[in-house]
């Protein structure tokens, strides 16, 4: 039983084998009839070096319309000190959620890098929540002041 399967298979990998040497190669392209020109050296097709202007390039990292850096902060006449601004302090906790805990509304106050949560009456980020509601938390500053804050 074993032979006749061998031989079977044999026979059919001979039919195969002969199948695919009896195919046509596929004809290969006919020349045009306009002659083509003969490509230049590679050393006639690059142009002669030259210095290259650092000032000419073009900036790949900022717009045209984007004005140029400025020059730095040249310092003053002796004794005159020059004035840099300095940047904004912080203007208190940001609103960044509302959650329920409790089953209460609580805010999702952030302020120095840190998220509080806090419900009303609480004291969190430096200020106290007064109320929380889906427009908004209304909260109390130390210096007494009242803010809306909003979700952004």
């Amino acid at each position: 039983m074993r032979a006749r399967v061998v031989l079977a298979a044999l026979g059919v990998a001979a039919v195969a084998v002969l199948a695919i040497g009896r195919v046509a190669p596929l004809p290969s392209p006919r020349p045009s009839a306009v002659p083509r020109a003969a490509a230049p050296p590679a050393a006639e097709a690059t142009p002669p070096s030259r210095p290259v202007d650092p000032e000419g390039l073009r900036d790949v990292f900022r717009f045209a319309e984007d004005p140029a850096p400025a020059d730095p902060l040249e310092p003053g006449p002796p004794g005159a000190e020059t004035m840099r601004e300095s940047p904004p302090g912080p203007v208190g906790p940001r609103l960044v959620g509302l959650v329920r805990r409790a089953g209460r509304l609580a805010a999702a106050l952030a302020a120095d890098g840190e998220v509080v949560l806090a419900l009303p009456g609480e004291n969190a980020a430096g200020v106290t929540v007064l109320t929380v509601g889906e427009e908004g938390v209304l909260v109390r500053h130390p210096d007494g002041r009242e803010e809306l804050l909003s979700l952004p």
